[in-house]
């Protein structure tokens, strides 16, 4: 059974679109970010990033309201320029977690809170 004759390069052109296609797409890459590969029980970094209130939009930063703290102290990480144009405040977090690790309690303790913190946290 033979095609027309118009047909035959219309499937042509969409073979070698395609063709092309598949040959190009082979990867993904997200501006800002990059692939690392965990291997089983190596420490994932957790980060948080700044708070927004539905009354008031002004973000503001997360360690402003009495949240467990890191150990080492709050460093910021923005990664990209983008995070800082956006006005993300990223910093590193206390909440530790492991690849391919069931780890079902972890306390990241605070001090006891004064009745200011409370009415803030309610907020």
């Amino acid at each position: 059974m033979e095609l027309p004759t118009l047909r035959k390069p219309f499937i042509y052109w969409v073979l070698f679109s395609f063709i092309v296609f598949a040959q190009v797409s082979y990867g993904f890459y997200l501006p800002g970010s990059y692939m690392h590969t965990y291997s089983n029980g190596e420490f994932i970094n957790s980060k948080v990033n700044s708070l927004t209130s539905i009354e008031i939009k002004l973000p503001f930063s997360y360690y402003s309201l009495p949240y467990c703290q890191p150990s080492g102290g709050i460093k910021k990480s923005a990664e990209n320029l983008g995070e800082l144009l956006i006005g993300d405040q990223i910093d590193n977090s206390p909440y530790r977690f492991r690849m391919n690790v069931n780890e079902t309690i972890y306390l990241c303790t605070t001090s006891p809170l004064n009745e200011h913190e409370v009415n803030l946290l309610k907020q």
